[in-house]
């Protein structure tokens, strides 16, 4: 503004030079001089001081363009989000997380563009049980750079926890081939096609899975079940038993769970002697859990023998006479086996332990039935 207005007295001066030379050339031009070239000079005169006159009153305004501020580099965002991840790391699992959101959520607005971020707040929001607006912030993120194959393995966890297991195939399917020798991403792709029921599918994907890394005994169990869903039972039975042999003992409850669905499949297909012998694995200690002492009961019954079923509960009755169910259990596998008198001196042990139970009355009624 001070510019163009400096300019204005040039602007006078220059006008009234022109206006009285312009004049005078053109009253020249009709007294006295009727020359056609004196018309000519007043002409370019007159164009001269319109634009002149342009020029000086309409300037470009430069003072009133927007100036752009540089953009901040990458690392210079980065360090705009790291007190906040340094806050999280310090409140992590310590209560609710809104107001380290709120934060979050002003910096993401101002770098839209900026993934990790999105992938961040995605992040607190999965911690803070929003499954909803977690996936939204993490489907943001793989927008932003569809190329990460861990945030698409997250975001196919979410969508698994969600019960959108279409969904968590398409993310795993994506990380899979962006990843291929991954074989992570391989198991949990197999996961979300056996939750779906495409069992085909999903045993490639574990047979996959197994064939990058033999060590993921996940694999194992999820190959057996797809087997067993497609009737394959005595390859199920081979699968769990490489699966037995790559657990390590110190995943012992994993291998545990792995000899009880291998007993389980043996005692389908009638073969209650094998499925014995392998739950003849496990220990004192293992075998006392109610669960497992029901499978070996069940074994036994299968094989004609409910009197070794009955002996099973005894051994442990001697460990805990007050026990009281597996008195009343032991009696009724004596029942089952004919043996009626050890029948009778189990109801009469649960008359000790509490002559008010009302299992009691029961079993004395299903004794009567049997004499």
């Amino acid at each position: 503004d001070n510019f163009r207005y400096m300019r204005l007295p040039c602007f006078i001066r220059v006008t009234g030079a022109n206006c009285c030379v312009g004049g005078y050339l053109v009253y020249m031009s009709q007294q006295k001089f009727q020359s056609q070239w004196v018309v000519v000079l007043a002409v370019v005169l007159w164009v001269g001081l319109v634009i002149t006159a342009v020029l000086l009153i309409k300037p470009s305004d430069r003072s009133q363009l927007p100036v752009n501020k540089p953009a901040l580099t990458m690392e210079q965002i980065i360090q705009k989000f790291e007190p906040l991840r340094q806050q999280f790391m310090q409140q992590h699992g310590k209560g609710d997380l809104g107001r380290l959101i709120s934060h979050v959520h002003k910096l993401v607005n101002k770098y839209p563009a900026f993934a990790p971020g999105q992938l961040f707040l995605g992040q607190l929001y999965f911690d803070n049980g929003d499954l909803e607006n977690s996936q939204l912030y993490i489907s943001k993120c793989l927008e932003l750079d569809p190329k990460q194959g861990q945030v698409h393995l997250l975001a196919g966890n979410i969508a698994l926890m969600q019960q959108d297991a279409q969904g968590a195939a398409d993310h795993l399917s994506q990380a899979v081939a962006i990843e291929p020798s991954n074989a992570k991403y391989w198991l949990y792709l197999g996961q979300s096609y056996f939750t779906q029921k495409i069992w085909p599918q999903a045993q490639q994907c574990f047979e996959k899975t197994i064939e990058l890394d033999s060590a993921r005994t996940l694999a194992y169990s999820g190959l057996s079940d797809c087997q067993v869903q497609q009737g394959n039972l005595s390859g199920a039975v081979f699968t769990l038993q490489r699966a037995i042999d790559q657990t390590p003992l110190s995943k012992r409850k994993q291998q545990v769970v792995f000899l009880r669905k291998q007993a389980m499949l043996l005692g389908q297909l009638n073969k209650p002697n094998e499925a014995l012998l392998v739950m003849g694995k496990l220990t004192n200690v293992e075998e006392a859990e109610p669960a497992i002492l029901n499978e070996k009961a069940t074994y036994w019954n299968q094989l004609g023998e409910p009197g070794k079923a009955a002996e099973l509960y005894e051994e442990q009755l001697k460990l805990n006479l007050r026990n009281w169910g597996l008195a009343a259990i032991a009696a009724r596998w004596r029942m089952r086996a004919g043996d009626t008198a050890k029948a009778q001196q189990h109801i009469l042990h649960l008359q000790l332990i509490n002559p008010d139970l009302p299992v009691i009355a029961e079993l004395e009624k299903e004794l009567k039935q049997i004499d």
